[in-house]
């Protein structure tokens, strides 16, 4: 006779919804040497560079090569010219160096191969040559940047070891941008690159603290200070025009600013609420204005809205992951804020300000994620081997 006491069996734990995703840029991909190249051969340091410029061309006309794989092998060939003296030096004009820009997913290899019929027609050519080992230094770190951008935001970031590997990969990311920009004069986009690489690591953090149970007012910080960044990444990819940058980056900016936002009052109201009297009635202020950030963001003009998103299927494609997590957020500041009025109109009877009489939330006092240092993002990664990266030296402290 089964007890009619008996517990029923707890259902199946669903599985948590996956974070937002990750922007990467295009890379550039290395193309063989055109022409003679027995003298450059016969230099002992340049068949070195050739040697392991080599594993690169390998790795960019693989399609099957991962973005570890590419990365390694820019690595060693990164490590080669560093440690090379070579920069300042006549040998280096016996080569010509090429590369052309990555064409991405299918949607943009087509677009790719337009221009390129195009440009063909009017006889231009799409790949770039130069013989300056100074700028082949700076094309290959961005082509190294974009890599570590691709290989997290290919990470699962469902679990803590995810979410660290792609913060690292993002820091990784800046600093390689940052050493490219030291090194070129066309900067203005690299910044921009290496701004949003900081943020994303940022955003890493802001994953990390929740899942870690940080308190909610560090959590508040944390993500004021991801929105401000993203915010900041808005206005300076609009400054980007004429650059080749994807039209539904802006947006997503833009709307992760305002995500990021409502996240910071979600916290901060938490914050407020353990805080106990004196503080509910400014917890249910900050819950109204999270609910108003979101619904702007969702509106006609704002960048989760329709009539943005029915501009560009790719660009409402890219957005979708961002408009379903902004969905579930507004949830969860609903329940808050239901709670949050239930006490106050029964327990604290609280007066609740004006959203304009608020204080703008404190962000975070210093810098938690920075740029890695050059040094440090050329060092032979853990199962890197010394074959796979054509022999070239290894960067020790």
């Amino acid at each position: 006779m089964h007890s009619l006491f008996r517990r029923a069996k707890a259902p199946a734990a669903a599985s948590p919804p996956a974070p937002m995703p990750m922007l990467s840029f295009p890379g550039k991909k290395a193309l063989r040497f055109e022409g003679d190249t027995s003298a450059a051969e016969r230099d002992a340091d340049l068949a070195v560079l050739m040697h392991a410029r080599a594993h690169v061309v390998l790795a960019s006309e693989s399609a099957r090569a991962s973005a570890a794989e590419a990365a390694a092998a820019l690595r060693a060939y990164l490590r080669v010219i560093y440690a090379s003296n070579m920069l300042a030096g006549p040998s280096q004009q016996k080569l010509c160096f090429a590369w052309r820009d990555d064409a991405g997913d299918e949607s943009d290899r087509k677009k790719a191969k337009a221009k390129a019929a195009a440009a063909a027609g009017q006889g231009q050519s799409q790949s770039q040559r130069h013989t300056s080992l100074v700028t082949e230094w700076a094309v290959a770190l961005v082509a190294l940047a974009a890599e570590l951008a691709r290989a997290a935001a290919a990470e699962d970031r469902r679990g803590a070891d995810g979410i660290r590997r792609a913060c690292g990969a993002l820091c990784d990311a800046a600093g390689a941008l940052r050493a490219a920009a030291g090194a070129r004069t066309t900067d203005a986009c690299i910044a921009a690159f290496e701004r949003l690489m900081l943020v994303q690591a940022l955003e890493c953090y802001f994953e990390l603290a929740v899942a870690g149970g940080k308190p909610a007012a560090l959590c508040s910080k944390i993500a004021q200070q991801v929105s401000h960044d993203y915010h900041e990444v808005f206005i300076n990819l609009g400054s980007l025009e004429q650059q080749p940058i994807d039209k539904s980056w802006a947006p997503h900016a833009q709307a992760k600013a305002a995500y990021f936002q409502a996240e910071a009052n979600l916290q901060r109201a938490r914050a407020l609420r353990e805080q106990g009297p004196g503080s509910v009635g400014e917890a249910v202020a900050r819950l109204r204005l999270a609910v108003s950030v979101l619904d702007a963001a969702a509106g006609k003009t704002g960048p989760l809205g329709k009539k943005l998103s029915s501009s560009s299927s790719s660009t409402a494609a890219a957005l979708a992951p961002v408009r379903d997590a902004a969905a579930r957020l507004r949830k969860e500041v609903e329940a808050e804020l239901a709670a949050a009025e239930n006490d106050n109109c029964h327990v604290y009877f609280e007066r609740v300000p004006a959203a304009d009489a608020l204080k703008e939330l404190p962000a975070l006092p210093e810098p938690l994620v920075r740029p890695t240092a050059v040094e440090k993002v050329l060092r032979e990664a853990d199962g890197e081997a010394a074959l796979a990266n054509g022999g070239a030296p290894t960067i020790r402290h």
